[in-house]
């Protein structure tokens, strides 16, 4: 059982603008912003809504029409709850891209070089010890690369306006 979450992220992610805050709603797509300002670029979360728990959860990320947004770069993060991660795999990963897990955080910095179109697919296992709901917060910011600066460097940018999607999935005991 797969929900998917889609948010808008125009003037959500690739804007130096502060953000504003976009609550899901039941509805498959949110979209932020009104209609005289559209968003630029677009990303996508689908997530598992249960899982077993010692399972692994696999959670894939699409972002489309990124040649809107006047950037070098995205970085795609997924902030995991402390010490419940035993082991983070990367399924698939963009092409020009650096991918990662540390400090609780999974991430993979993308060079977009003329791309519109990245996806990403990362499987999460669980500890043993485990049960109950398991929250994800999701994150995407458009970067500029510069010199000097680690691939690390690139995800300690990310801050609470670059929340894309917030994942709930629920590990049951049996």
């Amino acid at each position: 059982m797969i929900t998917t979450l889609a948010l808008a992220a125009g003037s959500l992610l690739w804007s130096s603008a502060p953000a504003q805050a976009a609550a899901p709603s039941g509805q498959a797509t949110v979209e932020a912003g009104s209609t005289a300002a559209r968003p630029k670029a677009y990303v996508r979360v689908l997530y598992p809504t249960r899982m077993r728990r010692g399972g692994s959860a696999t959670f894939s990320y699409k972002a489309t029409r990124l040649r809107r947004i006047e950037a070098d770069g995205v970085v795609l993060a997924a902030f995991l709850p402390k010490n419940t991660v035993s082991k983070v795999r990367f399924l698939a990963k963009p092409p020009h891209s650096k991918c990662g897990y540390y400090a609780s955080r999974a991430y993979c910095v993308v060079k977009l070089k003329g791309a519109n179109t990245i996806s990403m697919r990362l499987q999460i296992s669980v500890k043993y010890k485990y049960a109950g709901k398991y929250y994800i917060n999701h994150y995407a910011r458009a970067i500029g690369f510069e010199s000097g600066l680690s691939t690390r460097d690139y995800v300690r940018q990310i801050s609470r306006e670059d929340l894309i999607a917030k994942s709930k999935t629920i590990i049951s005991l049996r």
